[in-house]
């Protein structure tokens, strides 16, 4: 059984209240989309919980952490060391929390630009950390995202990368999300 006090103590203990809140609308938003969609919940809930789990980190530490272990750095995220967080968090999930189930694990380490080969799980959490974003208000796209996660979330995905393409919404794209939305938009999934 999953220690969610743990995960929610180390949130906590990091000053990371507000962080803390949206990884929880986040799980909220996941199991929605599981339900739906017949995915397993509490592999939802639980990549849902810790897929910010490094903003404890500040990015230089995270960088730091990714340099140490000789991981290969996109060019986006050697700019902007913060993008770093989705694949720090996973390796934080493994080792400080022992997730094993590789499902959990991808979803953690792909939320934010998503991938290619991504599966069930890494678009449910993708798609509900931009359902319950962390900015306060409503996202521009929420409506149509959200209509869209609730039939499919290979066209939920394809359509809110070619929003933030669309919309100057990157600062600096990622290989990773790149290569998602050409497989998404080639019908390769």
């Amino acid at each position: 059984m999953t220690d969610y006090g743990a995960i929610r103590k180390r949130y906590i203990a990091g000053g990371k209240q507000s962080t803390l809140t949206h990884v929880e609308e986040v799980a909220d938003t996941a199991e929605w989309l599981g339900r739906i969609h017949g995915l397993n919940i509490e592999k939802l809930r639980l990549a849902a919980m810790l897929h910010d789990v490094s903003a404890v980190l500040s990015p230089d530490e995270m960088y730091g952490i990714a340099r140490e272990r000789g991981m290969e750095i996109d060019a986006a995220e050697e700019k902007y060391h913060f993008l770093l967080h989705q694949r720090i968090s996973a390796i934080m999930a493994r080792e400080e929390f022992g997730v094993t189930d590789e499902d959990v694990l991808s979803a953690i380490e792909c939320h934010t630009t998503l991938k290619r080969g991504a599966g069930m799980y890494d678009k449910a959490v993708f798609l509900a950390d931009k359902i319950s974003w962390d900015r306060g208000g409503v996202p521009p796209y929420y409506d149509e995202l959200k209509e869209l996660a609730g039939k499919s979330l290979d066209e939920a995905c394809r359509y809110f990368i070619k929003y933030q393409f669309d919309n100057g919404l990157l600062l600096m794209p990622h290989r990773w999300i790149t290569e998602a939305y050409e497989e998404l938009e080639n019908g390769n999934v």
